[in-house]
């Protein structure tokens, strides 16, 4: 990774970088680390083989985000869609008002709906001068393969736990830990749980099985209001859960089958207290959940 690394600064530094980069793996956070650097470097005056110098107004803006050349393109609503493609292309295509590079960092990117990846693929096909676009996935093979195929793909291998502890700043060790094991030692979910809250997470969980396990629909009401960020974030969890809990064969496969359905209807913009209520129900069928 530092070799790649190292000859992606280079090209940057030498003007020699591809215009589409696809960074796919490890975690959001080191992935995000990276696409600011290389806009740092693209931008700042005073770069040299070490990198940017870290200091001046241009360095400073790129890293606090405030830098009107640097800009995120991020989910909405659980996804990436068509409209906010459309908006993220007409910002892309302005001139540039301050700096040499157009950064454009496009977090999640396997989120893209496949209208919206193919508004993306329009623009890739005609970048704007001096414009670098960055995807960051989690899975490179969630992103449309005529994309793929025009990127430079750039794999990060993950973290070890304390260097992905150490990535989020100030934050409790024992919360940190077990975030990362709630995750199933996936960094980005780990990351969101914990920016969630891990407490809060379990106590839902445990109202839900509660729920479930009792087949008493009505103990699913106080887990409402929930937005579709939460119930996915939940479900997430939930999924991997019910992964260990097969392991141990305390939990059926079908219960985890019906847990992906809910998930993917999730991301395709379904209310999140029907996804949640019609889980249930099926759970309710199965016998329940069982885990821990």
């Amino acid at each position: 990774m530092k070799l790649q690394l190292a000859l992606l600064e280079k090209a940057a530094l030498e003007n020699r970088l591809a215009h589409l980069l696809l960074f796919h793996g490890g975690s959001k956070v080191h992935q995000r680390e990276v696409a600011l650097r290389l806009a740092q470097i693209l931008n700042c005056h005073n770069s040299t083989s070490e990198g940017p110098c870290n200091v001046c107004p241009t360095c400073r803006k790129i890293l606090s985000g405030n830098h009107p050349e640097v800009s995120w393109l991020k989910a909405q609503k659980a996804v990436i869609g068509i409209e906010q493609v459309l908006l993220w292309q007409e910002r892309l295509y302005l001139k540039h008002y301050e700096g040499d590079y157009k950064i454009s960092i496009v977090e999640q990117a396997d989120l893209l709906t496949l209208p919206a990846a193919n508004s993306l693929l329009k623009v890739i096909e005609e970048p704007p001068e001096r414009t670098l676009i960055i995807l960051c996935a989690e899975n490179a093979e969630g992103i449309l393969p005529t994309i793929q195929s025009r990127a430079q793909l750039v794999f990060f291998p993950n973290l070890s736990e304390e260097k992905w502890v150490s990535s989020l700043g100030e934050v409790n060790d024992l919360e940190a830990a077990q975030a990362f094991r709630l995750s199933g030692k996936n960094h980005n979910l780990a990351t969101e749980i914990v920016q969630y809250g891990v407490q809060q997470i379990k106590d839902w969980l445990e109202k839900f099985r509660t729920a479930v396990e009792e087949r008493n629909f009505l103990k699913l009401f106080p887990l409402f209001p929930i937005d579709k960020n939460q119930a996915l974030l939940y479900l997430q969890v939930m999924a991997v859960q019910a992964e260990e809990g097969i392991k141990n064969n305390t939990i059926r496969p079908l219960e985890l089958l019906e847990i992906g359905k809910a998930i993917d209807v999730l991301r395709q913009q379904a209310n999140p207290r029907l996804v949640i209520e019609v889980l249930a129900l099926e759970l309710f069928q199965q016998g329940g959940v069982r885990s821990d």
